[in-house]
């Protein structure tokens, strides 16, 4: 359902492996590329650590009797595979008579092979960009071998902070790299001898590789002289978005985006997109296009989108042009299909997350959404590139009940024919409400559709935060995931306080992190710190909330097992929070919010005290939130 000629070999086989030897040699072609001397060096790294010594890499022609792990187009992986064509990522596993082949489509996926081998053979897992597990083993697994897969999402972003580590990236096995003006961290491209990246062209002016128009033709140089370039609304000319049926603007919009892609080759996609905001043009000529187009705006923006499109591939014939399905033009046109080159970019915003797309009957957002997703697949073909929204935008740091969607969406997204997803989850925060476990999540799931989420989750919990808090974490994670459906609320991806969540549920939760990190605690190592972060949550919404839960404990004699006051609460929140160097709780585009946010925390809690201590008189002298 998922990829064309699979066959799966996920489960991992004996770590100690079969008639192989203790110290097998890492052997590439004669005239290695860079990306199979990256995925030697990765692959004889890696291994070395299980078996706890160090691995010679040699040429073919070199190498000597004994076992081989062949990385690459070597002679031994000619003679096993043969001479099929490659597919985009594809990537070739096989046991032979002295060792194991280890191969994948040149461009990067050499270094996909290898992670596989090491993931689904070895045991090793790479949790996140600095935590991982690498098993002793006695001997290189080597018998029993057998895997050719190709990834039906040929694009591949997961945004979150931890995952735009080039080499965190490339285990991941993510290929596409974008940046914004979301951006308080430095974001490294994935660098030619790991095989690069997809990336889109970025605009300097607001710091963004989307939302194009007035990137193109920015209102201050254009709007003045032209002002029929810009949207009629309302029957004004208004600098809102472009008017899509002018030819003079359409020729200069070209004009400008091959400009910028000469200035910047090594991009291969730009956007050609609308404006954040409302305000598509309602003039005659834009009318009549919708108008054939079943009457909605994505009709005119696809049409312009090709036109482009048909310029760009002229000079640039590899460059795909990103368009997006987003708000007012999310519903697909019924006549205007988009060129080879126009990639459609449906994003899922107005979503509820706390329900799986594919079954949207108690969700009418999700049923719309359900049917463009249909309507775009018929429109689309193989061009359609999913925008999905995996993070809190609002509040980072507050429990979000999407874990037990990502599976059943990414699925769903497969089974409509996307070939690209993109999931925006926490790109700012570094404690953010268990980040690090959608992104494990998230990136396995793109890879490969039909992997186990269950099996996933497990072993994320034991690995990354110790066998002792797993089980009660799963616990948590449950009563989070389950609270939605008790209150029948949907949840979107901007939300400020867990409402979602009963009082009852709230403190069930508390008291399940506390016994977690209690756990973690117990176990030692690094566990108790990760579960401390995952902690910081539940401290948030009892911030948020601390009057009416500690009303609600204590009038259903339910012991308060948290700091007297809402402002200890407040300055250990921030402590924690500055422990884990968070720059930002929210979207933002500046540190500093932070700051404020913390100030107006603790101007809360002091008004909390002056009411307690019935001091009223004095609020009026506090500064202002």
């Amino acid at each position: 359902m998922f990829a064309k000629n699979t066959v799966l070999a996920f489960a991992v086989l004996s770590l100690s492996g079969t008639a192989s030897a203790a110290i097998p040699l890492v052997v590439i072609p004669d005239e290695p590329t860079a990306v199979e001397k990256s995925a030697a060096a990765e692959l004889a790294g890696e291994l070395g650590k299980c078996l706890a010594t160090k691995l010679e890499i040699v040429s073919e022609k070199a190498a000597r009797e004994g076992t081989k792990l062949f990385v690459g187009a070597t002679k031994a992986a000619k003679a096993a595979r043969g001479d099929k064509p490659w597919e985009t990522d594809g990537v070739f596993l096989k046991s032979v008579a002295d060792g194991v082949v280890l191969d994948g489509e040149p461009t990067r996926a050499p270094l996909y092979a290898v992670d596989l081998y090491l993931e689904n053979h070895c045991g090793v897992r790479w949790w996140t960009s600095d935590a991982a597990t690498h098993p002793k083993l006695e001997s290189a697994p080597v018998a029993g071998i057998a895997l050719e897969y190709a990834p039906q999402f040929k694009y591949r972003e997961t945004y979150y902070l931890d995952g735009f580590d080039p080499l965190f990236k490339v285990r991941s096995k993510g290929n596409f790299t974008s940046l914004s003006r979301y951006m308080l961290t430095e974001i490294k491209f994935i660098p030619p001898e790991m095989g690069g990246n997809h990336r889109l062209y970025f605009f300097k002016g607001r710091h963004s590789a989307y939302h194009s128009f007035f990137e193109i033709l920015p209102v201050n140089t254009y709007f003045k002289a032209h002002p029929e370039w810009y949207s009629l609304v309302n029957g004004t000319r208004q600098p809102k978005q472009l008017c899509l049926s002018n030819a003079e603007m359409k020729a200069e919009y070209i004009k400008e985006t091959l400009k910028r892609l000469r200035e910047d080759p090594t991009a291969d996609f730009i956007q050609v997109s609308q404006n954040d905001t409302g305000g598509f043009c309602t003039c005659d000529a834009c009318k009549a296009m919708m108008d054939e187009d079943g009457g909605v705006p994505s009709g005119p923006y696809i049409r312009f989108a090709n036109e482009v499109a048909e310029a760009v591939e002229k000079e640039f014939p590899s460059v795909r042009i990103d368009t997006f399905a987003y708000q007012f033009t999310r519903k697909a046109p019924t006549k205007t299909r988009p060129r080879k080159n126009v990639v459609v970019r449906l994003c899922d915003i107005e979503c509820d997350f706390a329900r799986p797309f594919s079954d949207s009957s108690d969700s009418p957002s999700n049923a719309k959404f359900a049917q463009d997703v249909s309507d775009w697949k018929r429109v689309a073909g193989d061009n359609l590139f999913i925008w999905d929204y995996l993070a809190n935008f609002r509040s980072y740091i507050l429990p979000h009940p999407n874990i037990s969607q990502i599976a059943p969406n990414i699925r769903f997204f497969a089974e409509n024919g996307a070939v690209g997803v993109f999931e925006q989850g926490d790109a700012l925060c570094s404690a953010g409400s268990f980040a690090t476990l959608r992104h494990y999540l998230s990136a396995h799931l793109l890879w490969n559709p039909a992997d186990d989420e269950k099996r996933l989750m497990d072993e994320f919990l034991d690995g990354y935060y110790g066998k002792a808090a797993a089980p009660i974490l799963k616990q948590f994670i449950s009563v989070i995931e389950n609270a939605p459906r008790k209150t029948k609320m949907s949840v979107g991806c901007g939300f400020r306080r867990a409402s979602y969540l009963t009082a009852a549920d709230k403190i069930l939760a508390a008291q399940l992190m506390d016994r977690a990190a209690a756990a973690a605690e117990k176990e030692g190592g690094e566990f108790a710190r990760r579960v401390q972060r995952e902690r910081l949550s539940v401290w948030h919404y009892l911030i948020i909330a601390y009057n009416p839960l500690r009303n609600f404990a204590k009038s259903n004699k339910i012991p308060w097992t948290w700091p007297e006051t809402r402002a200890e609460l407040v300055e250990s929140w921030i402590r924690g929070v500055k422990s884990f160097g968070v720059k930002a709780a929210r979207e933002t585009t500046s540190a500093e919010l932070l700051d404020l946010y913390f100030a107006k925390l603790r101007n809360e809690a002091e008004f909390d005290k002056l009411i307690n201590a019935g001091k009223s008189d004095k609020i009026h002298k506090l500064p202002p939130k």
